[in-house]
C-alpha cells in the first residue's frame, strides 16, 4: 500500500509583540480534557459542567477534546451540557476512540481497500455516525467532524488520530473540514528552537512537559497524579509542586508550552476506561475484540471514594489557580495565532 506524501513545514517561536497571548510569559499552559466515557453520561456531563465553572471562575479557558459517542450521548441524555459548552466560549476539539477504524487494532475493514477507496470511507466515517456495535457507520445520522461542527456550530479547532498509519488520509480531510490542529505525540516532543511545525495545513500541538504523569521514585513507572493522591506517595504527586519544579528546571531559549492531560472520567472513576471491555478482551486495552462489540458487557471501573474525589477536584483546582495567576492559560485556538504570527501568516 502507498501512503499518501506527508508535507511538514517548521516555524520559529513567536514574536514577543505579536499577539496579547504572547508577552513573554514565564509559560503557556493548555489544560487538555479528553472526554470520552458514554458508559456515565451523567457522571461524564456533571463534571464537564464543574470543570466549565471551574475554569470561568478563574478567568480562564479549557480545551475539551469530545469523542462523537459523548457528544451523542449529551444530546440524549444531558442537552444542558452542549448549551452550556457553547455559550461558554470554551475550545472545543475532537479525538478518536474504538471502534473507529483508524484506531489501531480496529481497522481490518481498511485492508486491501485502493487510495480512492480509504479516502471515501474515511470521509463517510467523518460525516456520518458511528455504529457502535458494528464498528461501521450509518447514514442515517450525522457522525464524526461533520456532527460535532453542527453540534457547536463551529469546526473542533483540534483533532486527534493516535494511530501514525492513518493521519495521512484524515489529516487532510480534517484540515478541509476546518480543522486547525492536530495531536501527534501527547506530553513532550516540541523542538527547543522551532516549536511550531506544520503537516498537512494543521499545526501539531505543541508540548514540552506535561503535568500528567511522573516517578517519585527512580524504580517507580510514571503514574497519573491523580491515581495516587490516596497512597502513601500523594505529597510526591502534588501537581502544583511538580509544575513548579518542572518551570524551575526550565533553561530553554523561550517560555515552555506546557500541556495538562485528564480524562473526564479520570475525575469520578478508578481501575479501568469504563468502555474497555466492550472492545478489548482486556482491561488493559491491548487485545482488541472483533466486531460485534458487546455493548453490554461490565464496566471494568469503579467509582472513587467521595474523599478521594474530592482530593482530586482540590488538586486541580489549584492547578488551575496557580496557572491563572502564574502563566498565560491557553487553549489549541490562541496556540495556532501564536504559531501564525509566528510565521507571519494573516
Amino acid at each position: 500500500m502507498v501512503l499518501l506524501a506527508v508535507s511538514v513545514r517548521v516555524l520559529g517561536p513567536a514574536p514577543a509583540e505579536a499577539s496579547e497571548t504572547a508577552r513573554d510569559p514565564l509559560g503557556y499552559i493548555t489544560f487538555c480534557i479528553n472526554v470520552h466515557d458514554f458508559i456515565h453520561p451523567v457522571e461524564s456531563a456533571d463534571t464537564i459542567l464543574r470543570l466549565i465553572s471551574l475554569f470561568e471562575s478563574y478567568g480562564v479557558r479549557g480545551d475539551f477534546y469530545f469523542t462523537e459517542p459523548i457528544v451523542h450521548a449529551y444530546e440524549e441524555e444531558r442537552p444542558d451540557v452542549i448549551e452550556r459548552m457553547r455559550e461558554s466560549g470554551m475550545t472545543i476539539s475532537y479525538h478518536l476512540r474504538p471502534p473507529h477504524p483508524a484506531y489501531r487494532g480496529f481497522d481490518d475493514r481498511l485492508e486491501g481497500l485502493s487510495l480512492d477507496a480509504l479516502n471515501s470511507l474515511f470521509r463517510d466515517y467523518e460525516t456520518y455516525r458511528l455504529d457502535l456495535e458494528s464498528g461501521g457507520f450509518l447514514r442515517s445520522e450525522l457522525g464524526g467532524m461533520t456532527y460535532l461542527t453542527t453540534v457547536f456550530d463551529d469546526p473542533p479547532v483540534a483533532c486527534s488520530i493516535p494511530f501514525e498509519r492513518w493521519r495521512p488520509w484524515l489529516l487532510p480531510i480534517w484540515h478541509e473540514m476546518g480543522a486547525q490542529m492536530t495531536v501527534t505525540y501527547h506530553e513532550s516532543g516540541t523542538d527547543m528552537r522551532e516549536p511550531y511545525v506544520w503537516r498537512d495545513g494543521l499545526l501539531i500541538r505543541p508540548s514540552d512537559f506535561s503535568i500528567t504523569r511522573w516517578s517519585a521514585l527512580p524504580e517507580q513507572e510514571p503514574q497519573f497524579w491523580w491515581n495516587m493522591l490516596d497512597t502513601p506517595l500523594a505529597s510526591s504527586y502534588d501537581p502544583v509542586a511538580r509544575l513548579k519544579s518542572e518551570l524551575a528546571d526550565w533553561s530553554g531559549p523561550r517560555a515552555p508550552l506546557i500541556t495538562v492531560l485528564i480524562h473526564e472520567n479520570n475525575f469520578y472513576r478508578q481501575g479501568a476506561t469504563p468502555w474497555a471491555n466492550i472492545y478489548y478482551a482486556d482491561k488493559g486495552k491491548t487485545l482488541p475484540l472483533q466486531q460485534p462489540f458487546d455493548l453490554g458487557a461490565p464496566d471494568p471501573s469503579t467509582a472513587r471514594s467521595e474523599a478521594n474525589v474530592d482530593a482530586i477536584w482540590a488538586a486541580y483546582e489549584r492547578l488551575v489557580r496557580f496557572a491563572a495567576e502564574t502563566l498565560c492559560v491557553v487553549t489549541s485556538t490562541d496556540i495556532v495565532e501564536l504559531a501564525r504570527a509566528a510565521a507571519e501568516i494573516p
